[in-house]
């Protein structure tokens, strides 16, 4: 084994942690092969709803081997063997098999994720190889364990941080990131079109006070659903806080985008709300959205800008009588369905 390689692998496997687990797991399969140059197939498997999945196949003789599902009690694999004893598992020990028929030698090392699920590292080739080589593999395997764990774990948090716990929708500040990719997109594309919707729940805080948190809490779910079902693939809907959403519509002219927002205000005026009400309250409060359209670049140049000017007609939906959609007509004016006025900013009087 040569220890320069060693140990130059353990370093790079070790800053990969801060990236990605994909950069863990290709450090991983380098530094194997480093140290053990006659290793030509690299698996490495993750646990999935109580089964091992393979995740990462790299070798010719292995590529296909991705996606490849195997049970932990199926110990005639080396990968589910080694889970069960809790360290390595080799080839002929026990009667466990490689996964290739070529595999002459095969070893498969547990990487210890411990609470974040169970992760197993395989690596073959087709010919012998020494027990130092196969100790330097070993090695190799229990450090890169920490470095895989804590690159789950940093990815898990990423999401839990990307992500609003309560409706499953993006996050205010992953909405914001994502706008402005859009939107920088956008500008290296001529005829790019981005439009932005702000949706504030009219009548939330009545609703909230007649059936409490937890019912307020279901409608909030419920309008998610509405959303999530208004947006295409490409699309993109977060909850910017408390009662209020926005939607990113890729691709879309403004005008087609006040029609999908249209659509937007009628789906939600509809929504059947007799399952979020309990038996015994009140069934008197109605729910409506009053929203706001912009576009880029037509009223805004900046995400910041149309986040504001999606606010600003937002705002004008809930002055002209709530349960509206409000957008910048092409003189600047506002115009809430076939009523125009004058340009105004948001008001100063609370909205519920």
């Amino acid at each position: 084994m040569n220890l320069v390689h060693f140990v130059e692998g353990v370093r790079r496997i070790g800053l990969a942690a801060t990236r990605s687990v994909g950069d863990v797991r290709a450090e991983l399969d380098a530094a194997i092969r480093r140290v053990a140059p006659a290793i030509d197939s690299v698996l490495i498997f993750d646990e999935e709803d109580g089964d091992l999945v393979c995740v990462a196949a790299a070798g010719a003789r292995v590529m296909y081997f991705a996606g490849v599902r195997i049970t932990r009690g199926e110990l005639r694999t080396l990968p589910a063997q080694a889970l069960a004893r809790g360290h390595r598992a080799v080839i002929g020990e026990g009667g466990a098999r490689g996964f290739h028929p070529a595999d002459v030698f095969a070893v498969a090392v547990p990487l210890l994720r411990e609470a974040g699920g169970a992760s197993v590292v395989y690596a073959a080739a087709p010919c012998a190889v020494d027990d130092a080589t196969l100790e330097a593999i070993v090695t190799l395997a229990d450090h890169a364990g920490f470095a895989y764990a804590l690159a789950h774990e940093r990815e898990a948090y990423l999401r839990r941080a990307e992500y609003d716990a309560l409706t499953g929708l993006l996050s205010p500040r992953a909405l914001r990131e994502r706008l402005a990719l859009a939107i920088e997109r956008a500008r290296f594309a001529p005829l790019a079109r981005v439009a932005l919707l702000f949706v504030d729940t009219d009548h939330f805080k009545r609703w909230n006070d007649t059936y409490g948190h937890a019912g307020g809490d279901a409608l909030l779910r419920a309008l998610a659903r509405v959303l999530r079902a208004a947006c295409g693939s490409e699309d993109l809907v977060a909850r910017n806080g408390g009662d209020e959403f926005c939607i990113v519509f890729a691709d879309t002219e403004k005008s087609r985008a006040v029609e999908r927002a249209e659509a937007v205000r009628r789906a939600i005026a509809t929504l059947d709300l007799t399952a979020l009400r309990s038996d015994a309250a009140p069934a008197d409060v109605t729910i409506s959205a009053s929203i706001g359209v912009a576009a880029y670049p037509a009223d805004a140049v900046t995400p910041s800008e149309l986040l504001e000017r999606a606010d600003e007609a937002m705002y004008h939906s809930k002055r002209s009588g709530r349960n509206a959609v409000s957008y910048f007509g092409l003189d600047g004016a506002l115009v809430c369905g076939t009523r125009t006025s004058v340009p105004c900013g948001p008001s100063t009087f609370s909205f519920t």
